[in-house]
């Protein structure tokens, strides 16, 4: 039963609950993409090269997966309205630390800072729905969150272009300030006081050990993924990091079996819904990543679209998913949320293995049909498979459940770029990092070879996702 039963709240509180949760995630993901089209003219602004600028988003998306796990059991240790609050005012300060940034390194200190703020966020609030809502409006909550979601990512890269060419970058950092402080007084007062676990009346000690060796596995299996295509499984960076990554992985395991108050609770693990429900996670958001990453070079090289009309396609995709997103919340109320999971994947394997084939075809229809698809399965899979999962969690494990379910799905994302850059690189040949001048130099009949392979597997990431929700029960792990 939701806390918030106990504390009488109305359906106007539960509303405001659910806007103070939802707007938490269309924050952290406005933010993932505003930065990026300021780049070139924070670049210029500070006479730097695109290597070094390009740290100003990955510090924030380092810092928002390798934290995840770490918040999501803190959460439960001293109170997840408590932490909440933290990391919106952590989110809130170090945007002013951005905007008066003096030097590209104050740049990405603060974006890192903003990271950790953001984590927070991130981890806390699927732990939320169960924690603050009613059981009959858990569905439609997540199915709202999945909503914002899409429409943070919808809007913060035109927000960011509009920003910063009508007053500047620093305005991009600068317009959290009202907004942060305004969303902290209002979480202050319709949030409920949580509880922390305690025992004998005093919070149970912290893993610092775990979270310092959970953190730097994570940090370096990111750099692994995201630097593994370009610069080669040999080269000495890719050794050092994936060592760094073994070592503190395997540590991290061996410390969490022996330490009294470990930061992962491995009977988690022993729950096959909780296993297959991540499965089904991990596999459909690094298709959903891959596919970001992959078809903007389809839509440019293979049909000409110029950038501005690629991004218009997209809007397509959101569209329908802020459409569908509440609506398939709302059907967790009458249709089994696993039920749900499987049905979407199941559709996802035909819409994927129907774009590898009708990819080839002249016009833009294939393309429309294949968004519409798309938004549909993800619409349909996102707020069910948080329900499911979310609905494994017991008593007091809420944060612990949400922070790594998060950070598996943003692992999954990473998976998914690299895979779907590597899938086509090896099917075209091409050798070197994935561009549109190498794109425009392979001939037409082998590009759509490679963009069909691709979809092929990504088919089949699809037909393991929904086996692996078919095979999930939904039952709280005791």
């Amino acid at each position: 039963m939701s806390e918030t039963a106990g504390h009488g709240g109305s359906a106007g509180r539960h509303g405001l609950i659910l806007f103070s949760i939802a707007f938490a995630t269309f924050m952290v993901n406005v933010d993932s993409y505003i930065v990026n089209i300021s780049l070139p003219t924070i670049s210029a602004y500070f006479k730097a090269g695109t290597a070094a600028v390009s740290w100003v988003v990955m510090s924030y998306q380092l810092t928002v997966t390798g934290l995840l796990l770490v918040f999501g059991t803190l959460g439960d240790r001293i109170g997840i309205k408590r932490l909440f609050m933290v990391g919106y005012g952590l989110f809130t300060v170090s945007s002013l630390l951005c905007a008066l940034s003096p030097t590209l390194g104050w740049l990405v200190t603060g974006r890192a800072l903003q990271g950790i703020g953001a984590s927070v966020l991130y981890a806390l609030t699927p732990a939320m729905v169960p924690k603050f809502l009613p059981a009959e409006m858990r569905g439609t909550a997540f199915g709202t969150l999945a909503t914002v979601a899409a429409l943070g990512i919808t809007l913060g890269t035109p927000l960011g272009g509009l920003i910063t060419g009508l007053l500047s970058w620093h305005w991009a950092f600068l317009i959290n300030l009202p907004i942060g402080i305004a969303a902290m007084l209002v979480c202050r007062n319709v949030l409920p006081d949580d509880q922390p676990v305690a025992s004998g009346g005093r919070i149970p000690a912290f893993d610092y050990a775990g979270s310092a060796l959970s953190f730097a596995g994570l940090l370096a299996l990111i750099m692994v993924l995201s630097r593994l295509n370009s610069d080669g499984i040999g080269s000495p960076f890719i050794i050092a990091a994936l060592s760094v990554c073994l070592v503190s992985g395997s540590a991290f395991v061996l410390w969490e079996r022996h330490t009294a108050h470990p930061l992962l609770d491995y009977s988690l693990f022993r729950s096959r819904s909780f296993n297959l429900g991540n499965l089904a996670n991990f596999l459909c958001l690094s298709f959903l990543a891959g596919h970001n990453f992959i078809i903007p070079f389809y839509l440019m090289v293979i049909k000409g679209l110029p950038p501005q009309k690629a991004g218009t396609v997209f809007l397509l995709y959101s569209l329908v998913y802020m459409g569908v997103g509440p609506v398939a919340g709302r059907l967790t109320r009458r249709i089994s949320p696993r039920t749900l999971c499987t049905a979407a994947l199941g559709f996802g394997v035909v819409v994927a293995l129907g774009f590898s084939v009708l990819l080839r075809s002249d016009g833009m229809g294939a393309v429309y049909g294949y968004f519409v698809g798309m938004a549909l399965v993800m619409a349909t899979f996102i707020p069910a498979n948080n329900t499911l999962v979310m609905g494994i969690a017991p008593p007091g494990k809420q944060g612990l459940v949400a922070g790594s379910f998060r950070m598996i799905g943003r692992v999954g994302m990473t998976f998914g770029i690299c895979l779907f850059q590597a899938l086509f690189a090896w099917s075209a040949s091409q050798h070197g990092p994935l561009h549109l001048e190498a794109m425009k130099g392979i001939e037409r009949a082998h590009l759509l070879d490679s963009f069909s392979t691709v979809y092929l597997a990504g088919g089949l990431i699809f037909a393991i996702g929904a086996a692996g929700s078919l095979l999930a029960r939904e039952q709280q792990v005791q």
